[in-house]
């Protein structure tokens, strides 16, 4: 109507042909051949909800989606591979299951001051875990790769703004203020 809107939106990205190796032995030696031969899917459900027109204006995207393939890129394969054994497709390290951003805007302040608050969450980025051996080693779980999730990506960010007339011209200052809750959050993870 005239001040909401909303969209449903859902979508699937299937991923075939795409650049695998082989790793072959010839006596002492080893080589790999580059192939078309990976594949993968991709799949989502994006939900937006808009209100204009208001003193706080405001915009909700949510967005469901979940990535799969049986190589994560195309140098994977140029691994210790030396069998020509089935592949299976497991959660790819760029899969974010959850995506939620919140954003509260106003261009009806004193002043004429613009403003606007982002909140955003994301699930945390797929990692493979390690166990430790018999002598208390720590190894990569490459069985189970990418099943586990690192802690989820959230941020709080506010922007200023406001526009001066400078003759024939239209000035615009701004200031915007990133992570302003001062959350940490986990970029990498190390074995």
């Amino acid at each position: 109507n005239r001040n909401w809107a909303f969209s449903i939106m859902g979508w699937v990205k299937d991923m075939d042909q795409l650049v695998s190796a082989k790793t072959y032995r010839t006596g002492i030696y080893t080589y790999q051949v580059a192939a078309n031969g990976d594949y993968g899917t991709a799949k989502g459900i994006d939900f937006t909800l808009t209100n204009r027109g208001q003193l706080i204006n405001t915009t909700i995207q949510y967005t469901y989606s979940k990535a799969k393939a049986n190589g994560e890129y195309d140098q994977a394969a140029f691994g210790n591979q030396f069998v020509d054994a089935p592949s299976q497709e497991y959660t790819m390290p760029f899969d974010r299951p959850h995506d939620l951003t919140v954003q509260l805007y106003s261009s009806k302040l004193p002043f004429e001051i613009n403003a606007s608050l982002v909140a955003f969450y994301q699930s945390g980025f797929p990692y493979t875990g390690t166990y430790e051996k018999g002598d208390g080693e720590p190894v990569s779980d490459e069985y189970n790769k990418y099943a586990k999730r690192s802690p989820a990506f959230k941020q709080v960010d506010i922007s200023f703004s406001k526009y001066i007339d400078f003759k024939d011209m239209k000035l615009s200052l701004g200031m915007n203020i990133f992570n302003v809750l001062n959350i940490k959050n986990v970029n990498n993870l190390y074995n």
